[in-house]
């Protein structure tokens, strides 16, 4: 019988971190307020360009990004960050899902696309989720 994890440590057994990117000051930092309430890490960045910086700078367990974004895309972002973790669960909170439903196919694995507004439940297990198949994928077995 699986042993429940609890929902905000990552496969390490620390807490996981989230990195939340929205130009939406004042929503983006209540989100990471309630997410840290829930055991999660949680920074943000206000543009692509910053979170770029801090991907740079510091590994994120799950990344949270709008897809209209000053100075880069949510894309370009989401990119960069499976440049230096492929398997790195992407979620898109947008109000424009589906110019983000074509464009995700640019990602593998595919990231998940949530509509604004987006309600806290449902950002706040979708992380969980993500982490969770991000762990099966890492040990399912891989063909050579």
């Amino acid at each position: 019988m699986p042993v429940a994890v609890p929902l905000a440590v990552n496969e390490h057994g620390r807490r996981a971190r989230v990195l939340l990117v929205d130009d939406d000051a004042r929503a983006v930092r209540m989100l990471a307020r309630m997410l840290r309430e829930d055991g999660f890490e949680a920074d943000v960045a206000l543009d692509g360009a910053g979170a770029i910086a801090r991907i740079a700078r510091e590994a994120v367990d799950i990344l949270v990004v709008d897809f209209q974004l000053p100075h880069a895309d949510g894309v370009v972002v989401a990119q960069y960050a499976r440049s230096r973790d492929p398997e790195l669960p992407v979620l898109f909170v947008t109000g424009y899902p589906e110019i983000v439903e074509r464009r995700k196919r640019l990602l593998s694995p595919s990231p998940v696309v949530l509509a604004k507004p987006v309600a806290y439940e449902a950002l706040s297990s979708a992380p969980s989720d993500a982490e969770a198949a991000r762990g099966a994928r890492r040990s399912s077995p891989r063909l050579p």
